[in-house]
């Protein structure tokens, strides 16, 4: 009697084994997101002609904003003290009179005029020539123009500060008007953390490099 044919079957070389399900899929996966962190990734945007530049934090604007803040809150004390003591002098020399009150009401508006018309000059000259504010440099941060990199224009400066300087007169909800156009980089659907006066002024705030 003949003994049966053992069947040959062909082993595996030592250490190969065959990709588990879902194996293949994964890799693939995990090669096509590298892909897309290699370019700009959030935080950072691609400016023509400068490359992936990294976008300013909200925080570092923030602080920028209040440190600009507090310089204009101190030359508008010593604007405001001068200003008083001229309605002083005004209110003395009328004897208290209508006219007297009339005349003081129109000195105020104007030192209020006076004091927005300084800060319209000192943030649309400060950016115009060098992209930051003192308190942005001071965050080491700064504005560029969305198409160049580089400072804005002045007439771009000038309308970045008028936007939330006209929502500023309106009246009674004006600040909220303020408040919310400080706020809206955090809105911003573009990834660019532009905020409504960035927009108008087609500009954004990266890191000074």
């Amino acid at each position: 009697m003949s003994n049966p044919t053992p069947s040959f079957q062909p082993q595996q070389p030592h250490g190969s084994q065959q990709p588990q399900y879902g194996q293949g899929q994964q890799g693939t996966a995990q090669q096509s997101f590298g892909q897309q962190s290699s370019g700009p990734g959030a935080g950072s945007i691609e400016i023509p002609g400068k490359g992936t530049r990294t976008l300013a934090s909200v925080g570092q604007r923030a602080l920028a904003r209040i440190i600009d803040a507090l310089i204009a809150g101190f030359a508008g004390g010593i604007a405001a003290v001068i200003l008083g003591v001229i309605i002083g002098a005004i209110a003395s020399a009328s004897g208290g009179s209508d006219a007297g009150f009339g005349l003081a009401m129109i000195v105020t508006g104007v030192g209020i005029l006076f004091i927005a018309i300084v800060g319209l000059v000192y943030e649309t000259l400060m950016l115009a020539r060098f992209g930051a504010t003192l308190g942005k440099m001071a965050m080491k941060i700064k504005v560029v123009s969305l198409e160049t990199g580089e400072a804005p224009r002045l007439v771009n400066a000038a309308l970045r500060f008028a936007l939330p300087g006209l929502m500023g007169i309106i009246p009674i909800v004006g600040w909220l008007a303020v408040l919310a156009c400080w706020l809206s980089p955090l809105f911003d659907s573009s990834g660019r953390q532009q905020g409504w006066h960035d927009k108008v002024a087609k500009t954004v705030v990266i890191a000074n490099s």
